[in-house]
């Protein structure tokens, strides 16, 4: 711990101790930095919306592809643009701009194509395009595979260090923000993006969502607010971001063949009070149907699971949207690389996830011929399968990740904490350093369970502790099940401190030893 902190509260200290933070990290934290991203990629960019005629915008079907498109509707419409936009339908199209909306854009008059959240592989698109003589610039974060002839380009790649690992509705903020239009609803949608891509809260990522959940808060943003159906309790955090919002917007894309994903552009991009609460109002639905879906989905595939030390798992009757979000819910149950597929007339589409050995190490191992498309990361894929291929593809997958060494887990870092440590002072501390987010999370406390406590039940949805005599108020646990004869002898809780109580010190519970 250096002298920067030295001034901070004992759990202040003690906890970033463990994060083993830079003193440059230190710095960041305690002095955060406000400051424009300019350079000449942005300049491009700002330069082709400035001249652009008819402008259209080919974005993307999640979170980060939704904000930024509508995002940069609002740039272009201060620009006294009236701009069109596009998302693909998830099922019908898949992803990234395509040559059928390259053509009735063409049609229809535009001269001048800004992709967004997708481009760096549209290179069939983007040559349709130019043999129209319309104009096109590329703003996305994914992996630059081959150089792009166009107009203007913006990629984190392009940027200085403070803009590292940005995602798109980030990058198009920092354009609004260098040509003197960003406002505080812009700052917002970005800090939403920011969150849902999952992007390393340091640097300009950092500054974007600090000043965004401040702005939630300072405002009254309709379209946010009837997500999160804010109260007079409701402050808007990283957290809250990632867990009330991020999975509602993504419910639309996801949902396709029952919701046009264009229309959450609109909702982010009007100011007509009866489309904001109609519209909401139908998305919250929707997720309550993607949710209940999901549920039903989830237990068909936990009635699939082997011991293999791969979960493949097929059903014809599993929706498309969810596939992803079944195999994480497998995976993290299993603690297994896991496979969810549904069948459709020549292929099988898919997606994996894996909390321990790395998807994309097993599918460097098996033959491309097998695929009609294929990608991801190490903990996430996505897969189009040729049916006369798929036995022989479970075969060798099979028989590849059973060479793999056993995964050995690594413990996340658990803080022994003195229980009178635990301050209201100190909690507005640590309250005062969010966002908290990828790359900057605290870490897990361990903190003596007293002997004396009230238990009360949530309604079904777990358990609440409640202290007397003691600095902490109140514990609350969720992710397990216990009867007072089951905690007989269990002495310590393990957890997180709960930074959004702001009325009672608290923690969220993950186990009880």
């Amino acid at each position: 711990m250096t002298s920067h902190l030295k001034h901070y509260e004992p759990l202040v200290q003690k906890l970033f101790e463990a994060l083993e933070l830079s003193d440059a990290q230190e710095l960041a934290l305690i002095h955060p930095e406000t400051k424009k991203v300019e350079n000449p990629a942005i300049a491009h960019i700002a330069d082709f919306l400035k001249s652009a005629d008819k402008l259209i915008i080919c974005g993307d079907y999640d979170c980060d592809g939704i904000a930024s498109t509508s995002l940069t509707v609002l740039l272009a419409r201060k620009l006294g643009l009236d701009p069109g936009y596009y998302i693909p339908d998830r099922f019908k199209e898949g992803y990234g701009v395509n040559v059928n909306t390259i053509d009735a854009a063409h049609k229809k008059g535009y001269t001048d194509v800004l992709i967004i959240d997708n481009g760096v592989k549209a290179h069939v698109e983007i040559e349709r395009a130019q043999s129209y003589g319309m104009r096109v610039a590329v703003v996305d974060h994914h992996i630059i595979e081959e150089p792009l002839p166009i107009e203007a380009f913006l990629h984190p790649d392009v940027c200085e260090p403070y803009a590292a690992s940005m995602c798109a509705t980030g990058l198009i903020y920092c354009v609004a923000e260098t040509m003197g239009l960003a406002d505080d609803y812009m700052l917002s949608l970005a800090a939403l993006a920011t969150v849902a891509d999952v992007m390393p809260l340091w640097g300009k990522n950092r500054e974007i969502v600090r000043r965004g959940t401040k702005a939630l808060n300072e405002n009254q943003f309709k379209q946010f607010d009837k997500i999160v159906k804010r109260n007079q309790y409701t402050h808007y955090s990283a957290k809250l971001l990632a867990f009330q919002l991020v999975p509602k917007i993504n419910s639309v894309g996801r949902m396709a063949d029952v919701a046009n994903v264009n229309t959450v552009v609109q909702y982010f991009t009007t100011a007509d009070d009866a489309i904001i609460n109609s519209y909401s109002k139908q998305l919250l639905k929707l997720n309550d149907f993607r949710k209940e879906k999901g549920k039903q989905l989830q237990a068909v595939a936990m009635e699939k699971v082997t011991d293999d030390a791969i979960q493949i798992i097929t059903d014809a009757s599993f929706h498309e949207g969810l596939l992803g979000i079944v195999a994480n819910q497998v995976a993290s149950v299993t603690q297994k690389p896991t496979l969810v597929l549904t069948e459709y007339e020549t292929t099988f589409k898919g997606s994996g996830r894996s909390m321990t050995h790395s998807l994309q190490d097993i599918f460097s191992s098996i033959n491309r011929d097998y695929f009609e498309a294929m990608g991801g990361h190490d903990f996430a894929f996505g897969m189009t399968i040729k049916k006369e291929f798929y036995a022989q593809f479970v075969t060798d997958v099979r028989a590849v990740v059973d060479t793999l060494p056993p995964f050995v887990q690594t413990d996340t870092a658990i803080v022994s904490v003195d229980p009178e440590d635990v301050t209201h002072k100190a909690m507005r501390q640590l309250t005062d350093f969010e966002p908290y987010g990828e790359a900057f999370k605290l870490p897990k406390v361990k903190i003596p369970l007293p002997t004396v406590y009230g238990l009360v039940n949530l309604n079904g949805y777990g358990f609440k502790f409640t202290f007397s005599d003691y600095p902490i108020q109140e514990a609350v646990f969720f992710t397990k099940q216990y009867t007072r004869n089951q905690l007989v002898g269990r002495t310590y809780m393990i957890g997180e401190l709960d930074l959004s109580n702001t009325r009672k010190l608290s923690i969220l519970i993950e186990d009880i030893i």
